[in-house]
């Protein structure tokens, strides 16, 4: 198997060649998955935060497989700064497994057994959860 970096990023690259921002998807899903989600970003009428923060989960979720220089100490920060905005940890850390769903239905057919095992991998791992 590939190196969980390489295949992250594969991500990332495959997806943009199909839509250039895929942060409306994710956003999409988190809040069909999670209604009680959107009012969280009812000030948020330009989608600044909601991209601000998909890019943030990006960085983070890759230093976290690379150099390790703060993206799990980044994540342990995020989580306990969105309780004091009323997001429960666990609503933080569904975050994670629906950004790599949002991917897996943006490549489709190209989201291989690989993709799937290194982001469930990856996600449990940051999360502390198992898929």
């Amino acid at each position: 198997m590939r190196d969980a970096v390489i295949v992250i990023a594969e991500t990332l690259e495959l997806a943009a060649a199909r839509v250039a921002d895929p942060t409306a998807a994710i956003f999409a899903r988190l809040f069909a998955e999670i209604p009680d989600a959107e009012a969280l970003f009812v000030r948020d009428t330009g989608g600044l935060v909601r991209g601000q923060m998909f890019q943030v989960t990006m960085e983070s979720l890759l230093d976290f497989l690379g150099d390790k220089d703060y993206g799990a100490n980044l994540i342990q920060i995020e989580r306990v700064n969105h309780q004091g905005l009323g997001v429960e940890p666990e609503m933080f850390d569904r975050f994670y497994w629906t950004v790599m769903a949002a991917f897996k239905d943006i490549l489709g057919d190209d989201w291989t057994d690989e993709h799937e095992a290194v982001w469930t991998r990856t996600v449990g791992e940051l999360t502390g959860q198992a898929a």
